[in-house]
């Protein structure tokens, strides 16, 4: 392969889900559980191949409804005091259940306790281990 060619990891589509809103009781302060609040969910993947680009098959590439319901399944159906810890708990659920190498997930809040307003963002990668 010459220098200016990209590898076969770069040739793969980026998948952009963006905007998810889902509701959950995560937080630190028992009024934040409590009460729950509306998150914001954006993910990026990177499918462990193009064979999607190529067969146009829905078979073939990730099914983004799958992924919004495992962000929901995780958010709604769990409870985290931190976010760094909601974001890398939804990011390892689809690197288990889909065909992607790489995965980001950035969650934001309001943060109603806040002011003068403001959100609060986190976002972690997970990237799949080689052997599997």
């Amino acid at each position: 392969m010459g220098a200016l060619e990209p590898s076969a990891e770069a040739r793969v589509a980026t998948i952009r889900l963006e905007g998810l809103s889902v509701f959950g009781h995560h937080g630190a302060r028992p009024y934040e559980k409590e009460a729950g609040q509306r998150l914001e969910v954006d993910l990026r993947l990177e499918p462990l191949d193009a064979r999607a680009e190529t067969s146009d098959k829905l078979a073939d590439a990730v099914d983004y409804d799958a992924l919004y319901q495992t962000v929901r399944e995780v958010v709604e159906g769990e409870s985290f005091h931190l976010l760094e810890a909601l974001a890398a708990k939804t990011a390892e659920s689809i690197l288990a259940r889909f065909r992607v190498r790489k995965v980001r997930v950035r969650i934001a809040k309001q943060n109603l306790g806040w002011t003068t307003g403001g959100r609060a963002v986190i976002e972690v990668e997970r990237e799949r281990d080689r052997k599997s």
